[in-house]
């Protein structure tokens, strides 16, 4: 349920892609998402275990990776 409405968010507030997908910043994902669950970070990670979310490095962190590129994959 939390990684469904994590990719609805995404959707929401990202930017759609002509292969279909859709990226978002951490930061802007975070500040929306926040308000919803203070679990972002571990929903995200679920998310990308079922191929649904691709981003670099292993570990998203408030500020210092605030500009890394969240792709939800189409």
């Amino acid at each position: 349920m939390e990684v469904r409405e994590l990719c609805g968010i995404i959707r929401d507030v990202g930017r759609s892609c002509e292969d279909g997908s859709v990226i978002v910043e951490f930061g802007r994902l975070f500040e929306r998402y926040v308000t919803i669950s203070n679990k972002v970070v571990g929903v995200l990670l679920r998310a990308r275990r079922q191929g649904l979310v691709r981003f670099q490095g292993e570990m998203l962190w408030q500020g210092r990776d605030d500009q890394v590129v969240i792709t939800l994959l189409p």
